[in-house]
């Protein structure tokens, strides 16, 4: 049954968005080396938003989130 472990590939960020996201719709994020440098936003529907980590509004995001998590 090694077959289905591949369908569990992680996502994995190709194309990166350049619009700025709202904030506060976003929930959790996770950091990319490989394919490309990237941040991969997870905003509270689920949906999964890649961006170029050196945006400014995006070190922003990062920092909130962190806090938020923080909080609890």
């Amino acid at each position: 049954g090694s077959a289905s472990s591949q369908s569990m590939r992680k996502f994995s960020c190709v194309t990166l968005s350049t619009k700025q996201l709202n904030i506060r719709n976003l929930v959790s994020y996770e950091k990319q080396q490989v394919p490309t440098n990237a941040i991969m936003f997870i905003t509270a529907g689920g949906i999964r938003i890649c961006v170029s980590p050196d945006q400014r509004w995006v070190q922003t995001a990062l920092k909130r989130i962190d806090e938020r998590r923080a909080a609890k």
